[in-house]
């Protein structure tokens, strides 16, 4: 449902927007996305698994510290960040000035639910932010609707549903985590080095739009966010079961059987993944015809490419959870550093000879580069696990009232 109401609300912002100013648009998005990695130094990551394997460590109340900081220095950084490009580059940039409060609300809200990822409370996380998406949505059109500019629209709409799911988001976790906190700042960062570092590489693909915007113009630009920022919310899925897998793989007993287990899971819901992503293949000429426009006539070709590469994003957001639950946290962030370095350096290349088409077939390659990094280091993960029964529980925990998870449960 998120990733569903996630693309019609870009749907709806690129019919609302010129062509050139959706380039710009999406181009901040990455951005700022990336600025949310480098802001949280992989804590989050690190905190759900540090919760699921260890339910009352004191190193989560710290994590959770850490990360309203964070949030702050978000909207600091991102805020002046846009007032800084409206100044000099382009006045479209002062309607965004909202997103950078989104932008914090929303890590926010995701550290916060994290937790509850992680104590196997996933219904929480899901009702927060499908409410999310709903309340930009509604919200995005009452303001269109009433007159004001379609930019600044959007902009306050995000900002105002992020700030309402962080407010529940903190109510929520408030009375869960009673573990005071037993851990430096210094110290945190050192353990979340690795995770930091995966998040650093998935958070700069982002910056492909920017350098198609750069290289190629506003215009191949915007053609190109039309298929990989569209089609992006649907990585919203394997992105929501990699978060449940991520405390899965750290509860789980350390044998072929437990890793297996999660392994089918995986296949099954790629597998699935797959018939949508060749069902919206056959159907891009209409879907760019009756979602887009017609001045989005250009992205058919740049849609289709990218979603021959989406079933190898699919997989290597499942695999780099598993991996980072068995604790082999560097070689995921090894595995993405190349990835990334792979497409950004590719786009910078093709961009200015082969525009929005060439840029998408360098991020599809980059996908099944990922995959073949990680499946390489999950068969040295595989070799050296032993070969026990699983007798592992299942993914969610019991939770006492007002205290930290009792324990796991059949």
């Amino acid at each position: 449902m998120a990733a569903g109401l996630q693309a019609v609300l870009l749907v709806l912002a690129a019919r609302t927007l010129p062509v050139s100013e959706f380039g710009l648009f999406t181009a901040y998005l990455g951005i700022v996305t990336l600025a949310q990695a480098f802001s949280d130094c992989g804590v989050i990551a690190f905190m759900s698994r540090e919760r699921a394997a260890h339910p009352t460590s004191g190193a989560v109340a710290t994590s959770l510290r850490f990360t309203s900081f964070s949030a702050a220095v978000v909207v600091v950084v991102s805020g002046g960040g846009l007032a800084v490009a409206a100044a000099l580059i382009s006045p479209t940039f002062w309607p965004m000035l909202p997103l950078a409060i989104a932008a914090a609300g929303e890590r926010n809200a995701d550290s916060r639910l994290a937790v509850a990822f992680a104590d196997g409370d996933v219904h929480v996380s899901m009702y927060n932010l499908v409410a999310r998406r709903i309340s930009a949505i509604v919200l995005f059109l009452a303001l269109e609707r009433s007159g004001l500019d379609p930019l600044l629209s959007f902009s306050t709409a995000a900002a105002v549903a992020a700030v309402g799911s962080a407010t529940f988001a903190n109510l929520y976790i408030r009375r869960r985590v009673t573990t005071p906190s037993d851990l430096s700042y210094r110290d945190l960062l050192r353990k979340a080095r690795a995770f930091w570092l995966t998040s650093i590489a998935v958070q700069a693909r982002n910056l492909d739009a920017v350098l198609v915007a750069s290289l190629a113009g506003g215009t191949q630009a915007g053609l190109y966010s039309s298929g990989s920022r569209l089609i992006g919310p649907l990585q919203l899925v394997p992105s929501a079961l990699a978060s449940v897998l991520l405390p899965a793989s750290a509860r789980s007993r350390r044998s072929r059987a437990a890793v297996g287990r999660l392994l089918k899971v995986s296949t099954v819901v790629v597998a699935g993944l797959c018939v949508v992503y060749a069902g919206l293949f056959l159907a891009a000429p209409v879907l760019v015809e009756r979602g887009l426009g017609p001045r989005y006539a250009g992205a058919e070709t740049v849609i289709r490419i990218i979603l021959v590469g989406l079933p190898f994003s699919s997989a290597g957001s499942l695999l780099t959870a598993i991996l980072q639950g068995q604790g082999r946290a560097r070689a995921v962030a090894t595995s993405w550093t190349v990835s990334t370095t792979v497409c950004l350096l590719g786009v910078a290349v093709v961009a200015p000879f082969e525009g929005a088409n060439g840029a998408a077939a360098v991020l599809s390659l980059s996908f099944a580069v990922q995959f073949v990094a990680l499946s390489s280091s999950l068969r040295k993960v595989w070799r050296d696990l032993p070969d026990l029964p699983d007798e592992t529980s299942s993914a969610g925990v019991s939770v006492r009232s007002g205290g930290d998870p009792a324990g796991p449960v059949s």
